[in-house]
């Protein structure tokens, strides 16, 4: 009981943060989604460590150039001047110059190879797709567009926590076919179907909540995709985890784990939509 009620109170508390950080603009965004991202980002490199320990030299530079490319990806929506954007830009292809020379001059006894690439693997992995959710969430042209694509944002959470609930309730009454055991043994497809119909379900809804931003058939095209590419990447985050030996990404968040577990559909399906809503629009 205690334990269900800790996990409904993080889990309140966690939309409201998340909800508020979107809809309060474009700096409490970056404010937020960035000390996200980063925290994420260091959850990744304990995961991919094997418990080796991090590094005190290279923690602190790879967490240097996790910030030029958020900053970089960002400040490309146009909410910051040109110069910041150019600037963090050459910061961080100075920073993948520097990362294998460093990495000469480190202890090889920490597998060197090894730790370079997950440096790298963790910013394409972590970074990059929550820096783009604020590209288009924040973009001038997509504001032009759509004007408040804030809104289109905040619905890609929706569809998100949407279709978890749609799996899991129907995953629980239903489920007996196993959709990926080697992974996730308790996920089923009769679960992913569920999450499919609760999103198309939303889309159709969403259309009168949010209207005149994109068609019906728009929407339930996004609802499609943001169920599909959500449940790769929540067995993408478990097959990390798994090969890790570990149960949960972190314990920041009680009774949920940590930051990669609560965002690992958003780490895939980001650059989905991103492609989703350049080739509609």
């Amino acid at each position: 009981m205690k334990n269900l009620l800790t996990r409904t109170f993080t889990g309140i508390l966690f939309i409201a943060i998340i909800t508020a950080s979107i809809l309060g603009g474009a700096f409490s965004f970056l404010i937020i989604f960035g000390l996200i991202a980063l925290l994420g980002y260091i959850e990744f490199l304990h995961l991919t460590q094997f418990g080796r320990g991090f590094d005190k030299i290279l923690l602190p530079i790879d967490l240097f150039g996790a910030c030029a490319l958020f900053l970089a990806i960002f400040s490309s929506s146009g909410q910051l001047p040109a110069n910041i954007q150019q600037a963090t830009i050459l910061t961080y292809f100075i920073y993948l110059i520097a990362r294998p020379i460093i990495q000469l001059y480190t202890n090889p006894e920490k597998q060197p190879v090894t730790s370079w690439a997950y440096s790298i693997l963790g910013h394409i992995y972590v970074i990059l797709p929550l820096a783009l959710l604020g590209k288009w969430g924040y973009g001038i042209e997509y504001q032009l567009l759509l004007g408040h694509p804030e809104y289109l944002l905040m619905a890609l959470f929706a569809f998100v926590w949407t279709n978890d609930t749609g799996a899991y309730l129907v995953g629980c009454t239903l489920g007996k076919h196993r959709l990926f055991e080697r992974i996730s043994p308790k996920k089923s497809w009769e679960g992913f179907f569920g999450g499919l119909a609760f999103c198309i379900l939303l889309a159709i809804f969403i259309n009168h909540i949010i209207p005149n931003m994109l068609s019906t058939p728009q929407w339930i095209g996004m609802g499609i995709l943001i169920s599909i590419f959500s449940t790769w990447g929540d067995l993408c985050e478990s097959q990390i985890k798994r090969t890790a030996g570990a149960k949960d990404s972190g314990k920041i968040l009680p009774g949920h784990g940590g930051i990669l577990d609560r965002f690992d559909s958003e780490l895939i399906v980001s650059p989905v939509i991103f492609i989703y809503l350049t080739l509609i629009l």
